[in-house]
């Protein structure tokens, strides 16, 4: 069956693939979108004089060339910080600019959301989901946070008109100390603001990978993912996709064959993993 008329007449339930080793704590879901929220703010990036930073790619990115990826007063929807990667703005817009270049090709596909795990995964577009017969684009940008996202949502993704979405964000939120409870609350604004412009595509949503036992990151992770979950049980269109437990070790740290030194970064071995849990879910949306 095609995505088309998979939209017209889906009903599909949440379902918690492979959920063994996170319960939900009991964390309260976010608050409703009425609640006032504090705004976002960002550091004044290296380059804001005009003086060019360098890049992952070596070119150089000038203030003039981040300007239309990056609100004036760097004051971001939600709550909570963006990227103190020095290199952040510079990477965001390299990477918007590529998904502005190459919009009108993406369109109407299933669109992968996230951070750098997600950009890193190299052999999606060309291999990994070529079974399923549907488009796949990445726009996942090094880095991301919730606050960033949702400034970008419009520009680098819903203006796709996606078929699906398939989510996975939040380990930098913690990587920037941000709250639970904060990165918890800018995940439910950006399922509304998803289900304002489409109300019925269908929508993964991956639970945030294990990282290392440092800076109490395998408790938060869990807490996180127990609202994850909350967040999903709203709407019937969400699917969780339990990223976690297959890549964790008994304490709740990365497990290292799966990952890079940084035990944040997946590998090959680890990408492997996220597909066979993505792969039965996706399998459905196209009978």
């Amino acid at each position: 069956m095609n995505m088309t008329k998979l939209l017209g007449g889906l009903g599909l339930a949440v379902a918690l693939a492979g959920c063994a080793g996170t319960s939900n704590s009991g964390a309260p879901a976010p608050a409703p979108a009425t609640q006032a929220a504090s705004v976002a703010t960002a550091p004044v990036p290296a380059a804001a004089a005009g003086v060019p930073v360098a890049p992952l790619g070596g070119a150089q990115v000038t203030e003039t060339a981040r300007v239309p990826y990056q609100p004036a007063d760097m004051v971001f929807p939600g709550k909570g910080k963006t990227s103190s990667w020095k290199q952040f703005w510079d990477h965001n817009a390299q990477r918007r600019a590529w998904f502005a270049a190459n919009k009108e090709k993406d369109l109407n596909s299933l669109v992968f959301v996230g951070d750098s795990i997600t950009e890193g995964w190299n052999s999606l577009l060309q291999t990994d989901f070529s079974d399923l017969s549907v488009k796949v684009v990445n726009r996942g940008i090094g880095g991301d946070t919730t606050p960033n996202l949702l400034y970008r949502l419009d520009d680098d993704i819903l203006s796709l008109h996606p078929i699906g979405l398939v989510i996975l964000i939040g380990t930098n939120d913690l990587g920037e100390h941000t709250p639970v409870s904060d990165v918890a609350y800018n995940l439910h604004l950006l399922r509304l603001r998803i289900r304002e412009r489409y109300p019925n595509i269908p929508i993964v949503w991956c639970l945030v990978m294990p990282r290392k036992a440092e800076d109490n990151y395998p408790a938060r992770i869990q807490l996180l993912n127990s609202n994850i979950r909350a967040e999903a049980a709203e709407d019937p269109l969400v699917t969780v996709v339990d990223t976690y437990t297959p890549l964790a070790l008994p304490d709740g740290t990365s497990n290292p064959i799966y990952f890079k030194p940084d035990r944040l970064h997946l590998i090959e071995s680890g990408y492997q993993v996220w597909d066979r849990a993505l792969h039965p879910v996706l399998e459905k949306w196209h009978r």
